[in-house]
């Protein structure tokens, strides 16, 4: 399996929600949620699940919460990747969402859409439209998004979720609106925060409140050519392995009102 940019594909489930809700799902929808706005203290489980694609295979492994090595045998070739948290450039799971979040409700039109301040990435180099031959199916940017070319930075910004249609879970977006050229490190469409809410009260009554966020997971997914610690030494069929190849990070999480 090939882990890709999916980028607007990814947003479709979401819009949709768990109920449908109409044409625009919860992105339109007005029917009541629970009031998530506030702050949530996050603890986060002690490890990360590695989804490593590359070659048309997929391997698995375990690293600590703060990153690490993994060693990827393939077609001959041992093959290091390593996620390194304090790179400004890189945002770990406990990065992209903190142990600490503020949740807002903006419209009360349409109550079931969030926002999330979180950190986010901003390309500090060219943006430029992307060679036929760099973006597609089956290549990191299928959707042929823009491509950051130079350096990528980290900011605190809000971030737009959404609540389901009944008003049980949440998705947020983690992968912004620009694509990898292959080299530096921008989060893949596929990045994302998801979590189920438990609520008092109920949609019938003005006292629907979320009182905690259970099985969440945290997805952060980076191509090889980011995170690759070697060197091809002129090997060009190692090479393309690596800057095709992509990799998932995935932890969970809980989450409670801050105190």
């Amino acid at each position: 399996m090939k882990l890709v940019w999916v980028g607007a594909a990814l947003l479709a489930p979401m819009m949709m929600g768990a109920r449908g809700g109409g044409c625009g799902g919860p992105l339109t929808s007005m029917t009541p949620t629970p009031d998530v706005e506030g702050d949530w203290a996050v603890t986060y489980d002690d490890a990360l699940h590695v989804e490593i694609g590359i070659g048309g295979a997929t391997y698995d492994a375990t690293l600590p919460e703060e990153g690490g090595t993994v060693m990827v045998e393939h077609g001959g070739y041992l093959i290091p990747f390593t996620l390194d948290c304090s790179r400004p450039e890189i945002v770990c799971p406990s990065e992209a969402w903190p142990d600490r979040v503020s949740v807002s409700q903006r419209e009360p039109e349409y109550p079931h859409r969030m926002w999330v301040t979180i950190p986010q990435q901003e390309c500090m180099g060219t943006m430029r439209d992307p060679d036929p031959s760099e973006c597609g199916a089956n290549t990191l940017n299928p959707e042929c998004e823009q491509v950051c070319d130079g350096e990528i930075t980290t900011v605190d910004r809000d971030t737009f979720g959404l609540i389901d249609e009944a008003g049980a879970s949440f998705d947020l977006l983690l992968g912004g609106s620009i694509a990898t050229n292959g080299v530096n490190c921008v989060l893949l469409g596929v990045s994302s925060a998801h979590a189920d809410l438990t609520s008092t009260g109920s949609e019938e009554t003005e006292d629907w409140y979320a009182e905690e966020m259970r099985n969440g997971e945290v997805v952060a997914a980076y191509g090889g050519g980011c995170l690759w610690a070697d060197d091809a030494g002129g090997d060009e069929e190692l090479q393309a392995l690596v800057l095709a190849a992509s990799l998932k990070f995935t932890t969970g999480f809980t989450a409670v009102r801050a105190e």
